[in-house]
Protein backbone atom coordinates (compact mmCIF):
# COMPACT_ATOMS: atom_id res chain seq x y z
CA UNK A 1 0.00 0.00 0.00
CA UNK A 2 1.10 3.30 -1.03
CA UNK A 3 2.46 5.32 2.31
CA UNK A 4 0.84 8.78 2.30
CA UNK A 5 1.98 11.41 4.74
CA UNK A 6 0.45 14.92 5.26
CA UNK A 7 1.83 16.56 1.98
CA UNK A 8 1.11 13.85 -0.46
CA UNK A 9 1.66 10.10 -1.74
CA UNK A 10 5.71 8.77 -1.46
CA UNK A 11 6.25 7.65 -4.47
CA UNK A 12 9.66 6.15 -5.07
CA UNK A 13 13.29 7.00 -3.77
CA UNK A 14 16.33 9.34 -5.56
CA UNK A 15 18.33 6.51 -6.67
CA UNK A 16 21.22 8.20 -8.31
CA UNK A 17 22.03 12.23 -8.48
CA UNK A 18 24.23 13.24 -11.51
CA UNK A 19 25.97 16.56 -12.50
CA UNK A 20 28.28 17.73 -15.11
CA UNK A 21 29.65 20.46 -13.72
CA UNK A 22 31.56 20.96 -16.91
CA UNK A 23 29.49 21.07 -20.20
CA UNK A 24 29.80 18.78 -23.21
CA UNK A 25 31.75 16.59 -20.60
CA UNK A 26 31.24 13.48 -18.24
CA UNK A 27 30.13 14.24 -14.74
CA UNK A 28 30.28 12.62 -11.47
CA UNK A 29 27.94 11.58 -8.97
CA UNK A 30 26.84 13.36 -5.72
CA UNK A 31 25.48 11.20 -2.96
CA UNK A 32 24.08 14.59 -1.73
CA UNK A 33 23.96 18.41 -3.18
CA UNK A 34 22.23 21.36 -2.89
CA UNK A 35 18.84 21.94 -5.33
CA UNK A 36 18.99 25.57 -6.11
CA UNK A 37 16.93 27.91 -8.45
CA UNK A 38 18.85 26.97 -11.77
CA UNK A 39 18.83 22.99 -10.35
CA UNK A 40 22.05 20.72 -8.63
CA UNK A 41 24.62 23.12 -7.20
CA UNK A 42 27.65 22.87 -10.26
CA UNK A 43 25.18 21.35 -12.39
CA UNK A 44 27.03 22.74 -15.87
CA UNK A 45 28.94 25.69 -13.56
CA UNK A 46 31.82 25.69 -16.48
CA UNK A 47 32.27 26.41 -20.01
CA UNK A 48 35.05 25.45 -21.88
CA UNK A 49 35.87 28.95 -24.20
CA UNK A 50 38.42 30.03 -26.62
CA UNK A 51 40.80 33.15 -26.24
CA UNK A 52 38.35 35.34 -26.97
CA UNK A 53 36.08 34.11 -24.50
CA UNK A 54 33.72 32.36 -26.97
CA UNK A 55 32.13 29.54 -26.26
CA UNK A 56 33.37 26.23 -27.73
CA UNK A 57 31.17 23.67 -27.89
CA UNK A 58 31.68 19.41 -28.39
CA UNK A 59 31.04 19.42 -32.34
CA UNK A 60 34.18 21.99 -32.40
CA UNK A 61 36.21 20.16 -29.47
CA UNK A 62 34.98 16.14 -29.34
CA UNK A 63 37.83 15.83 -27.30
CA UNK A 64 36.41 17.37 -24.77
CA UNK A 65 33.99 14.15 -24.02
CA UNK A 66 36.92 12.28 -22.53
CA UNK A 67 37.15 14.57 -19.65
CA UNK A 68 34.96 13.51 -16.22
CA UNK A 69 34.43 17.12 -14.29
CA UNK A 70 33.97 16.83 -10.34
CA UNK A 71 33.39 19.19 -7.94
CA UNK A 72 35.57 18.67 -4.88
CA UNK A 73 35.12 19.71 -1.27
CA UNK A 74 36.92 23.00 -1.95
CA UNK A 75 34.26 24.08 -5.06
CA UNK A 76 36.46 24.19 -7.54
CA UNK A 77 36.35 22.42 -11.08
CA UNK A 78 38.48 18.84 -10.98
CA UNK A 79 39.20 17.05 -14.34
CA UNK A 80 40.48 13.29 -15.24
CA UNK A 81 41.18 12.37 -18.18
CA UNK A 82 42.91 15.14 -20.49
CA UNK A 83 46.51 15.70 -19.48
CA UNK A 84 48.22 18.95 -19.05
CA UNK A 85 46.27 22.29 -19.80
CA UNK A 86 42.93 20.22 -21.41
CA UNK A 87 41.35 23.31 -22.41
CA UNK A 88 44.86 25.00 -24.78
CA UNK A 89 44.62 21.43 -25.99
CA UNK A 90 41.12 21.10 -27.21
CA UNK A 91 40.62 24.90 -28.21
CA UNK A 92 44.26 25.99 -28.70
CA UNK A 93 46.54 28.65 -26.97
CA UNK A 94 44.62 31.38 -24.44
CA UNK A 95 41.37 28.57 -23.88
CA UNK A 96 39.91 28.06 -20.49
CA UNK A 97 37.57 26.95 -18.52
CA UNK A 98 34.84 29.54 -17.86
CA UNK A 99 33.49 29.76 -14.00
CA UNK A 100 29.48 30.89 -14.86
CA UNK A 101 28.85 31.12 -11.27
CA UNK A 102 26.75 34.32 -10.17
CA UNK A 103 28.43 37.13 -7.47
CA UNK A 104 25.68 35.11 -5.00
CA UNK A 105 27.88 31.67 -5.29
CA UNK A 106 28.87 28.83 -7.08
CA UNK A 107 25.67 27.30 -8.91
CA UNK A 108 23.49 30.49 -8.46
CA UNK A 109 24.59 32.00 -11.87
CA UNK A 110 22.43 32.62 -14.57
CA UNK A 111 20.29 28.82 -15.55
CA UNK A 112 22.41 26.66 -17.52
CA UNK A 113 19.05 25.84 -19.16
CA UNK A 114 16.40 28.03 -18.25
CA UNK A 115 13.48 26.22 -19.54
CA UNK A 116 14.83 23.42 -17.46
CA UNK A 117 17.26 23.55 -14.71
CA UNK A 118 16.00 19.75 -13.60
CA UNK A 119 15.89 16.64 -15.64
CA UNK A 120 14.41 13.73 -14.06
CA UNK A 121 13.74 10.24 -15.41
CA UNK A 122 12.73 6.86 -13.56
CA UNK A 123 14.54 3.94 -13.14
CA UNK A 124 13.87 1.32 -15.78
CA UNK A 125 12.17 3.88 -18.10
CA UNK A 126 14.27 3.14 -20.89
CA UNK A 127 13.95 -0.79 -20.77
CA UNK A 128 10.47 -0.49 -20.46
CA UNK A 129 10.54 1.22 -24.16
CA UNK A 130 12.85 -1.22 -25.66
CA UNK A 131 11.61 -3.26 -28.87
CA UNK A 132 11.37 -6.54 -30.00
CA UNK A 133 14.99 -6.74 -31.05
CA UNK A 134 15.94 -4.63 -27.86
CA UNK A 135 16.70 -1.32 -29.35
CA UNK A 136 14.36 2.07 -28.38
CA UNK A 137 12.61 3.58 -30.62
CA UNK A 138 14.12 5.57 -33.40
CA UNK A 139 15.67 9.08 -31.83
CA UNK A 140 15.26 8.29 -28.05
CA UNK A 141 17.25 9.25 -25.35
CA UNK A 142 18.04 6.82 -22.79
CA UNK A 143 18.34 9.54 -19.99
CA UNK A 144 21.86 8.95 -19.33
CA UNK A 145 22.45 12.89 -18.62
CA UNK A 146 19.50 12.78 -16.26
CA UNK A 147 20.05 14.91 -12.41
CA UNK A 148 18.13 12.42 -11.02
CA UNK A 149 17.37 8.83 -11.29
CA UNK A 150 14.00 8.16 -9.35
CA UNK A 151 13.24 4.57 -8.30
CA UNK A 152 9.29 4.61 -8.32
CA UNK A 153 7.78 2.54 -5.61
CA UNK A 154 5.75 -0.38 -8.12
CA UNK A 155 2.96 -0.38 -5.43
CA UNK A 156 2.24 3.35 -6.92
CA UNK A 157 3.71 3.87 -10.71
CA UNK A 158 5.61 2.05 -13.39
CA UNK A 159 8.87 3.34 -14.61
CA UNK A 160 7.89 6.14 -16.89
CA UNK A 161 4.97 7.60 -15.15
CA UNK A 162 6.61 10.77 -13.90
CA UNK A 163 5.83 11.68 -17.84
CA UNK A 164 2.55 11.96 -16.70
CA UNK A 165 2.83 14.00 -13.57
CA UNK A 166 3.52 17.16 -15.85
CA UNK A 167 1.80 20.11 -14.01
CA UNK A 168 2.10 18.40 -10.57
CA UNK A 169 4.60 19.25 -7.62
CA UNK A 170 7.28 16.69 -6.14
CA UNK A 171 8.62 16.86 -2.92
CA UNK A 172 12.08 15.31 -2.54
CA UNK A 173 13.76 14.97 1.14
CA UNK A 174 13.36 16.58 4.42
CA UNK A 175 12.66 14.95 7.99
CA UNK A 176 8.93 13.05 8.65
CA UNK A 177 7.84 12.71 4.89
CA UNK A 178 7.85 16.68 4.51
CA UNK A 179 9.52 18.25 1.41
CA UNK A 180 13.20 19.14 2.26
CA UNK A 181 13.19 20.49 -1.79
CA UNK A 182 9.69 21.31 -4.52
CA UNK A 183 9.94 20.91 -8.01
CA UNK A 184 7.38 21.30 -10.57
CA UNK A 185 7.04 19.21 -13.50
CA UNK A 186 6.87 21.28 -16.32
CA UNK A 187 7.21 19.14 -19.85
CA UNK A 188 9.04 16.18 -21.26
CA UNK A 189 11.78 16.40 -23.27
CA UNK A 190 11.00 15.86 -26.74
CA UNK A 191 13.42 12.48 -27.11
CA UNK A 192 11.37 10.49 -24.93
CA UNK A 193 12.43 10.16 -21.40
CA UNK A 194 11.58 11.57 -18.50
CA UNK A 195 10.42 15.12 -17.20
CA UNK A 196 11.60 18.10 -16.62
CA UNK A 197 11.15 20.54 -13.56
CA UNK A 198 11.19 24.14 -12.01
CA UNK A 199 12.66 23.99 -8.52
CA UNK A 200 10.22 26.06 -6.56
CA UNK A 201 11.67 25.69 -2.36
CA UNK A 202 15.79 24.88 -2.71
CA UNK A 203 17.11 22.72 -0.65
CA UNK A 204 19.51 19.76 -0.07
CA UNK A 205 18.84 16.33 -1.66
CA UNK A 206 20.70 13.18 -1.33
CA UNK A 207 20.05 9.49 -2.77
CA UNK A 208 18.16 7.92 -0.80
CA UNK A 209 15.71 10.94 0.07
CA UNK A 210 11.94 9.81 -0.57
CA UNK A 211 9.84 11.52 -3.31
CA UNK A 212 6.16 12.74 -2.41
CA UNK A 213 4.01 13.38 -5.20
CA UNK A 214 2.24 16.20 -3.58
CA UNK A 215 -0.67 17.05 -5.55
CA UNK A 216 -3.74 14.78 -5.92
Amino acid sequence: MPLQTPSGVVVGTVALLRRFPLRSAAGDQPLRALLLAGGLEHDRRWQLVDASGVPVHRRDAPGIAALTASVGDDGELHLTGGGAAPAEHLAGPGARFADGAGASGAGEGERARPDAPVHLVSAGAAEALLQDDGSLPGGCDPGGRANAVIALDPAVAEPGAERGWVGRRLGIGGAGGAAGAVLLLTRTPRRCLGVYADVLVTGEVAVGDDVVLLDG
